[in-house]
């Protein structure tokens, strides 16, 4: 047997991690100028190689902007970002969104599962009814596993219906974000309920079975809303 070697973070992640707090903190603000390369180095006695690959790094992450012969600011993340600022956010979080986050998740959802939801119903095969019952006997052998795992099954089912419903970009920006978003899939079963969350799946399964969209999207809306209202209440 063998064991690999365990690696403390590198002096560039703890500069990543550094500017990222700062920055998420608040201590930073979109548009203060940060000092120069060697400024930054010198003050954290690091060398300026680190630096220079940190800032790049920073602003592929959508955190900074650096501007030609100008410097280096700090960029409104929200705009700029993409999905490494949203894990970032999430771990300085201590890796639960929140609650706006949380809603635009659940918008998210919404946008991708109802589109798939009418194309489905309104043409599956025996065989994609067939993998649907499928993950609802998983999810019913999860009842009584951790509410993490009883949430990823919830998420496969989901993710499958977008995948049978033909649709090839969807399911990779479920996947994309299942590590920032399994946190507030758990909490939203809890919520939801295990029963009243597997009694969900298979009323899904036979709408769809019957071609009928329009009551498999407001079972599906309407414990999303039931969800938001609770985030907003809570």
């Amino acid at each position: 047997m063998k064991f690999k070697k365990i690696n403390t973070l590198s002096i560039k992640d703890m500069f990543l991690a550094q500017i990222e707090e700062m920055i998420l903190s608040g201590e930073l603000k979109p548009g203060d100028k940060l000092p120069t390369e060697r400024e930054i180095a010198d003050a954290m006695s690091i060398s300026k190689t680190i630096v220079h690959e940190g800032i790049r790094e920073l602003a592929r992450m959508g955190f900074l902007d650096v501007i030609s012969r100008q410097g280096v600011y700090v960029a409104d993340y929200a705009s700029t970002g993409n999905l490494d600022t949203l894990l970032a956010i999430i771990r300085f979080r201590g890796g639960m969104p929140d609650k706006k986050m949380i809603s635009s998740l659940l918008d998210m959802r919404i946008y991708l599962e109802c589109p798939a939801i009418e194309l489905l119903a309104a043409s599956h095969t025996a065989e994609d009814i067939q993998k649907l019952t499928q993950l609802e006997e998983t999810m019913c052998h999860a009842m009584d596993k951790s509410i993490k795992i009883f949430a990823e099954t919830l998420f496969l089912y989901r993710r499958t219906l977008v995948v049978l419903s033909g649709n090839c970009i969807s399911p990779l920006v479920m996947n994309a974000f299942f590590d920032a978003s399994i946190s507030a899939w758990a909490d939203y079963c809890e919520f939801i309920g295990r029963e009243a969350t597997y009694a969900s799946l298979v009323q899904t399964t036979d709408y769809i079975k019957n071609g009928n969209a329009t009551d498999a999207i407001t079972l599906f809306k309407g414990q999303i809303e039931q969800y938001r209202r609770h985030l907003h209440a809570s």
